[in-house]
């Protein structure tokens, strides 16, 4: 039957438009929902975003297939090639008669760039014959809708038609009748690569390196957010929890971990239950002799706290609380087994603070790495590693030349070199991006057997090329999920193969010491890098509550771990997973910041009702009260700050006040004459550092003190004076007439020749004898 023309037109474009689709590649896979994290691409995620989550098949077959195992991992010289799996049938329809087939290629994949252009062919392209051998491929029989079973396919190696070493295809193939019919087209498929080394002299050695790694956010008050997210995260089917589990299955395959210590101190938080900020003493209670003093003892009342009463009861931890306390004991051992670096807490975006000068807050993030894993009694070396694998110049250049770098090989693309010098002198690690990438559709990309496959084939593609000097550095996936099927894909065992020697990074470093590895090339940095960096906003919020809980932390009088644990908190709005949201990072920073000034505001001095002060001298004292209204004791000390330089008051020694209590401190005020001042008293640290409240003060000075010492001074010496003068005179009037000398004074008259007094006699004095006295 012919259609008609315009029928025929769009069946040209529907299929032109599939066939544009195909060529393009397969559309990545859809990350698992219950890991809602964004991965970055690069070192360890490949160039483009990559999903980490095993995800569902990419095709659109009626029929899923998986493949579990794959053993040997390689192709053996003789023996058999077992693989194993499951079919589910995902339409609706019932398919009868199923058969699975194992496929090969014929020709081998012998460059890297081979083996990254297969690994974007169409999924439906036909890669290699089947092997049709009756008792070489397993008969399934009948699948209902929606139901599941498993197939095992053994064929020997002497039935692959393979040539010479290299990497091959190899793929399952199921192929049934629907109630449409039976056709050569297979109906599910499922794909993989596989490595052939028989040369003797083909060797090449391997570090493997595992991020640890997670999205890390936290409330103001401390508190992990999306605290049910993280428990499914280090449960036992969650990303962290199967990616750590694998890695305890790993013998004798050394690891190198880059781990990000905000990932335990958030496993912590799950293993506490997710407790808030602790502002708590850390240490013992001081004798009361102990107990400081500001000048004179200050008086001291006591006011109940605000917090409730403790009962000393604990409660049961959860069982996802033991669940993160198991994981925190399994990778523990397993860092002290294998080889851990750290990099900047939060996995910072090291790229925006080193370009933008914020070199001490970077120096801060590095600090806070290495508190952590001492804490945790884990041993790490320091690394900058950027999920994107890229760093731009500027950033090199105000980095320090011991900090060891960890950057993809597409930053450095003009060598081949694993391990380089940058022109600023760094030594600089390339790791593989093709072979982060995972493995070829429809399969999911990252599962374990896919993604330890991806790795074997780009070894045995290095170790035929003669690149032995140069050792291969892979990474997996920065959030990498292995998958539920982890536990049959025999990861590590599989990469335990004789042309194959794994090696920890350093070591593996430390093989190239004798090559000549300077890079004389600038290293590339996107501008798709640089347009994805961090805004200024989001560094300046981490900045500001840095700085602020390390004043709340000076203020804390007993406590030693605010400081770090606010600062951690600070990093998180710059790590390079805030990229995605950046203004959600900086207002949880400044909520955090907020909540800081709020119990510094509560440490305050309550003035009086009228804050006049008058003085009446030069110099005098006035009291104020320190208030501290938080439920830990505090370390205050005052800042006094006037409007005059005429006017100076004294800064008393810092007091220790214990939760709720209040003290009297009097300052010390000294004036250099007379007038109205204003003085501004603060509470601080005992460091100096401002909390934020203040008080005013109104200070009148005189001089009336000095006037009435001075008029007191005047009327005594005065009176004095006067005193002086009668006494001489009472002394003068005593003496007799016409004595001339002390030796007259000395004779004393007889009685008989004293004149009696008139009163005596009983006669009145004349005028003559009144003149006469007068003379005398």
């Amino acid at each position: 039957m012919i259609r008609p023309a315009s029928a025929r037109l769009a069946a040209c474009l529907v299929t032109g438009l599939v066939t544009s689709i195909t060529a393009v590649g397969p559309a990545p896979a859809t990350a698992s929902a219950s890991v809602p994290e964004a991965v970055a691409g690069g070192v360890a995620g490949g160039v483009a975003a990559a999903r980490v989550a095993a995800a569902a098949p990419r095709n659109g077959t009626p029929l899923q297939v998986s493949i579990e195992s794959l053993t040997p991992s390689t192709i053996p010289r003789r023996g058999e090639v077992t693989v194993t799996g499951e079919i589910t049938n995902r339409s609706h329809d019932a398919w009868t008669d199923l058969n699975a087939y194992l496929l090969t290629s014929s020709q081998p994949i012998t460059t890297a760039a081979e083996l990254e252009a297969a690994t974007e062919t169409a999924e439906d392209l036909q890669v290699g014959e089947r092997v049709t051998t009756p008792g070489l491929y397993d008969e399934i029989g009948d699948l209902a809708p929606g139901q599941s079973t498993g197939y095992r396919i053994s064929v020997p190696t002497s039935a692959l038609e393979l040539g010479a070493d290299g990497v091959y295809w190899l793929a399952v193939h199921v192929l049934g009748a629907s109630p449409d019919g039976r056709d050569d087209v297979a109906d599910g498929r499922a794909r993989t690569f596989i490595p052939l080394v028989t040369d003797p002299r083909a060797r090449t050695t391997m570090a493997l390196v595992v991020p640890v790694k997670g999205q890390v956010s936290r409330t103001e008050e401390g508190r992990l957010r999306n605290l049910k997210g993280w428990q499914r995260l280090l449960g036992e089917n969650g990303r962290l929890g199967r990616l750590v589990d694998l890695s305890a299955s790993s013998a004798s395959v050394p690891l190198t971990y880059v781990l990000d210590p905000a990932v335990l101190d958030a496993a912590q938080s799950v293993a506490a239950d997710n407790p808030p900020l602790d502002t708590a003493p850390t240490d013992e209670e001081p004798a009361p002799s102990e107990s400081p003093s500001a000048g004179e003892t200050p008086t001291v009342e006591e006011s109940a706290p605000a917090g409730g009463e403790d009962t000393g009861e604990e409660a049961e931890p959860s069982a996802a609380a033991e669940r993160a306390a198991d994981w925190l004991a399994v990778f523990g051992d397993q860092a002290d087994s294998n080889t851990v670096l750290a990099v900047p807490y939060g996995d910072v975006d090291v790229a925006a603070m080193l370009r933008r000068n914020f070199g001490t807050l970077f120096d801060r993030a590095v600090e806070l790495s290495a508190t952590t894993l001492e804490e945790s009694g884990i041993e790490a070396d320091p690394v900058v590693a950027p999920p994107s694998g890229f760093l731009p110049e500027a950033a090199l250049d105000r980095l320090g030349k011991d900090a060891p770098l960890l950057l993809s090989d597409l930053a450095a693309p003009e060598t081949d070199a694993s391990v380089l010098e940058t022109q600023q002198g760094h030594e600089a690690v390339l790791a593989n991006s093709a072979a982060a990438a995972g493995g070829p559709a429809p399969t999911p990309p990252y599962g374990a057997l896919a993604v330890r496959q991806r790795v074997l084939a780009e070894a045995a593609v290095h170790a035929i090329t003669g690149d032995a000097d140069q050792p291969v550095v892979v990474s997996t996936p920065q959030l990498w999920d292995p998958g539920a099927a982890w536990p049959s894909a025999a990861f590590f065992s599989g990469l335990e193969v004789p042309w194959l020697s794994m090696a920890d990074l350093p070591s593996a470093v430390s093989t190239t010491s004798g090559a000549e590895r300077t890079y004389d090339g600038p290293l590339v940095y996107p501008r798709r890098q640089k347009e994805q960096e961090l805004p200024v906003d989001n560094l300046l919020a981490s900045e500001e509550l840095s700085d602020t809980g390390r004043v709340f932390a000076s203020l804390l009088a007993r406590n030693d771990t605010v400081d770090d644990a606010l600062a951690e908190t600070a990093m998180l709005a710059s790590a390079t997973r805030a990229r995605d949201r950046p203004r959600k990072a900086v207002q949880m920073a400044r909520r955090a910041s907020d909540w800081v000034h709020d119990r510094l505001e509560r440490v305050r001095i309550d003035g009086p009702e009228r804050p006049f002060v008058t003085m009446s001298s030069e110099q005098g004292t006035f009291a104020v009260t320190v208030v501290n209204g938080l439920d830990e004791p505090v370390t205050v000390g005052l800042r006094a700050s006037t409007s005059t330089p005429d006017l100076d008051i004294g800064s008393p020694e810092p007091v220790t006040l214990g939760a709720g209590q209040r003290a009297s401190i009097r300052l010390d005020v000294t004036s250099r004459n007379i007038g109205v001042h204003s003085v501004t008293l603060s509470p601080t640290t005992a460091e100096g550092r401002l909390l934020g409240s203040s008080t005013k003060y109104v200070v009148r000075s005189s001089q009336v003190g000095l006037v009435i010492w001075v008029i007191m001074g005047l009327g005594a010496a005065v009176f004095a004076i006067a005193i002086a003068a009668r006494i001489v005179r009472r002394v003068r009037d005593r003496r007799p007439a016409g004595s001339s000398g002390p030796a007259d004074q000395d004779v004393e008259p007889p009685l008989s020749d004293v004149p009696a007094s008139p009163a005596a006699t009983g006669e009145h004095p004349t005028t003559e004898t009144k003149a006469q006295d007068t003379t005398a």
